[in-house]
This record gives C-alpha cells, structure tokens and sequence, in this order.
C-alpha cells in the first residue's frame, strides 16, 4: 500500500499549491479518510501530484492509496473494500448495463489523435496494410469488449470488411509485442509504455489507430464509486472530484514535471517516460465522449442493450 510517499516532490510543487488547491479546511477538523484503488498508469499522475502536494489534505481528506489491476480495482470498490478507484470506461459501461449500482465522479483519460497512447501493431515485415485486412486474422486484444477491441471492430467494418471474422485472443498489452515478433499472433492492440519501447526496436510497426473507430474523441478511463458510497458521503466524493479536477489542470500542462511521480510509483525508466506519449485528463464530463462507446459495447453484444450515458453520471 502507498500511502502519501511522494512527499521528496512537495517542496518543488510548494510555491504551484496555492493557486490549484480548493476548499481548505481547519486543522482541528478531522480529515474523512478515502480508501483509493487504481492500476499505475500515467493518468494517474493527478492524484499522485494532488498526494504530493497536500491537496487532499486541504481538502479535508486522507487519502490512502493502493495500486492493483484494474478487475480487482472494480471488484473492490463493487465489494465495498476501497471507497473510490479508478477504471477503464468500458468497464463502467459494463457494470452499469448489467444492474451494479457504480457511479462516475470525474474524468480520468481521454484519448488524443496527436498523442495516441495506445495502438495495434504488427511485425515489420507483415503484409497487413489496413483494418480489412485483419479478417481471418488472430489479433491480441487486454479486453473482449474493451474500448480499444470495440474501436476495432468498428474500423474494420468502415473500411468494408467483417470484424465477425477476427480472431481475437485476450492478452496484456505488456505482451503483445512479444507475441507479434514470435508470430503468435498476427496483430495485436498494445499501449504504451510498450508501444513506444517496440516501434522504435524496429521489430514490429504501427499498424493502425482502432480509435479511428470512433466518431469522436471517446473518454477512455474514470474515476468511479459505487451510488451508496456516493450517497452517504455527498461531500467527500464532491472534494475528491475537484482536487483530482485542479490537479490536472496543472498536470495535464506540465507533464515533464510530474513524470518523477510516475516513475518513482511504476518504477519505469526515466528515459522511457519522458519519450512515451502522456495522458490528458478532462475536468469535466462530456456525455458525447461516453456515448458513442455505449453504442458501439450494444452493436458488438457487449452490453444487452445501449442506454444514456447521462445514467452513469453523479448529479
């Protein structure tokens, strides 16, 4: 468990506090301890800057922080373990169309044309050139009814071909690489830090963008609790909310300065992240950047049926 040791960061990020901190809160009143779970990724780097920081602290919360994968991230916060977590999307979407009482509460990562974080690779030398071209194909995917496996599907279909005909095969994104080299498998979806590390290898290369499924820019990551929790601790989860809001405001703009947080949580090497592409957190919800993933988990029978994605949303 981590609990708040980023602290060799605070007195660099001192003098940027004031201004990104929200409601303070008297040192007599007793802080309301939020139990957090999340998989290490870099749009965490919010909370771990709000951890550094204080902000939380200021906001009248004690946030104590785990890291895990994002299935067990879900079923803790579900099973009541952790208070808030944050997890994928489509996830969410998942939960929501199958009766689990979750509930979104502020925006995690959206994703970006000009700073992909993900995509589906193939070896240097594969003769697959397109979407269509993946029919027939084993293509390794972290998530059957993913947003990155929908977003697929959907491509391929665009471009004339039959997504039906995938072969899809679940598999991490760490991976994929691997597997595409070796010739396991023909195609696969991977992120980065991996994405990047391999492509300049020079053993395997970019195929295509599966986000280029979609209409619009989706929103690929949330931050998330169950609609008790929410209910019975309004306040909590509203200063939550906006700390992880502030923090990326100052985040989002200055990712170079906020690397070390990730490093130092993931381990991975410096050099790497400063080459990968960054995540971009939203402040704010956008219905039209969740619907579109609704339709397209109903088209491709991950859900039953679609619903309106303002129904995720916290009031």
């Amino acid at each position: 468990m981590i609990r708040r040791n980023f602290l060799y960061a605070a007195a660099a990020f001192a003098p940027l506090f004031g201004a990104a901190s929200g409601r303070a809160f008297a040192q007599a009143e007793p802080p309301t301890t939020i139990r957090f779970a999340a998989q290490a990724g870099d749009d965490l780097r919010p909370v771990l800057y709000a951890l550094s920081t204080g902000m939380f602290k200021q906001a009248g919360l004690d946030v104590v922080m785990q890291t895990g994968n994002g299935s067990t991230t879900a079923q803790a916060v579900i099973g009541g373990a952790v208070d808030i977590g944050k997890g994928t999307i489509t996830a969410m979407i998942a939960a929501h169309a199958r009766g689990i009482p979750v509930v979104l509460i502020t925006p995690s990562m959206i994703y970006r044309k000009d700073s992909p974080t993900s995509g589906v690779i193939v070896a240097t030398a594969s003769p697959l050139r397109t979407g269509r071209d993946l029919q027939g194909k084993v293509v390794g995917c972290s998530a059957l009814g993913g947003i990155a496996y929908l977003g697929l599907r959907s491509l391929v279909d665009q471009q004339g071909g039959d997504s039906s005909l995938i072969k899809f095969i679940e598999m991490p994104g760490s991976a994929t690489p691997a597997a595409v080299e070796a010739g396991r498998i023909d195609a696969g979806v991977t992120e980065e830090p991996f994405m990047t590390e391999e492509i300049r290898s020079g053993k395997v290369r970019l195929l295509l963008d599966m986000f280029d499924g979609y209409p619009s820019p989706p929103l690929e990551s949330v931050f998330f609790t169950t609609r008790d929790f929410a209910s019975k601790h309004p306040e909590a989860v509203a200063r939550f909310a906006k700390v992880v809001q502030d923090a990326a405001k100052y985040t989002n703009t200055h990712a170079a300065e906020t690397l070390p947080l990730f490093v130092q949580l993931s381990g991975m090497d410096p050099r790497l992240a400063a080459q990968i592409h960054h995540s971009f957190t939203p402040v704010s919800f956008n219905a039209a950047q969740i619907q579109p993933v609704i339709e397209l988990a109903a088209k491709y029978k991950a859900i039953p049926a679609s619903f309106d994605a303002r129904e995720l949303l916290a009031q």
